[in-house]
């Protein structure tokens, strides 16, 4: 028997959305997370150039010279100084680290020596099967890494449905959100060359964990997405999964 396969991102996305807490995600961008391949940006450029130092140590990459960053600020044309780095070549385009950066992930990378890596679970929910993909399988404990590039709400990342369904998807009792700020940037100015920023950790790990009514809630947010996609029409979008039944 075939069911639905949605993604535990596509969830937090309509969760948002549903939550009235967050002007900035719309009912189309539901719909787009659903109909659309995600083409990626220099946000998750330089996110996915961090994630596979943490996961592979030495990546494939291409050294950077030190150089000159040419900006605009207020109309008027800036240079300043960047260092040495790395370039990440992905389809859509670069992303460009300096050795700080790469060494704060790759320490990172070494608190967690026996951790196993991107791995990806999924589990019958009833009506739809679910999937996520857990950055780093720690023990007995799952740890999520994110890069960021602004303020950090820790509400977000405690209301949101991520953690509550990688917890169930991977019988685990407690989640970390391990968050690496790029301070200072800007998106006109730095695009996907970083270099020069300082990325710091945010401290401590944002942490969450498994509670008596998890699995209820977790099912009613699969229950009022599905409803919600019947009825945009839009479930011919999600694709078919074998159930293992």
């Amino acid at each position: 028997m075939k069911k639905p396969l949605i993604r535990v991102t596509q969830l937090e996305c309509f969760r948002r959305y549903m939550s009235g807490e967050y002007a900035y995600v719309t009912e189309q961008d539901v719909i787009d997370n659903i109909t659309k391949k995600f083409e990626g940006n220099d946000y998750t450029r330089i996110g996915t150039a961090f994630h596979s130092i943490v996961e592979c140590g030495a990546p494939h990459c291409a050294k950077e010279p030190s150089g000159v960053r040419h900006f605009t600020y207020y109309k008027k044309d800036k240079t300043e100084p960047v260092p040495e780095g790395r370039r990440f070549c992905y389809n859509g385009g670069d992303a460009i680290l300096d050795v700080k950066q790469c060494m704060v992930a790759l320490n990172y990378r070494n608190k967690h020596p026996y951790a196993f890596h991107e791995v990806r679970e999924y589990k019958d929910f009833g009506e739809a099967i679910i999937t996520g993909c857990a950055d780093m399988i720690d023990g007995l404990e799952i740890r999520d890494i994110k890069t960021k590039f602004g303020s950090i709400s820790d509400k977000d990342y405690i209301d949101s449905c991520q953690w509550q369904f990688y917890l169930e998807l991977f019988e685990a009792d407690t989640f970390h959100f391990d968050l690496f700020v790029f301070q200072g940037y800007n998106k006109e100015k730095h695009k996907g060359d970083v270099r020069g920023l300082d990325l710091t950790p945010y401290e401590p790990a944002i942490t969450c964990y498994r509670y008596p009514e998890l699995e209820d809630k977790n099912r009613a947010l699969v229950r009022d997405f599905l409803k919600w996609v019947k009825f945009r029409e839009l479930l011919p979008y999600l694709p078919l999964r074998e159930t293992d039944g």
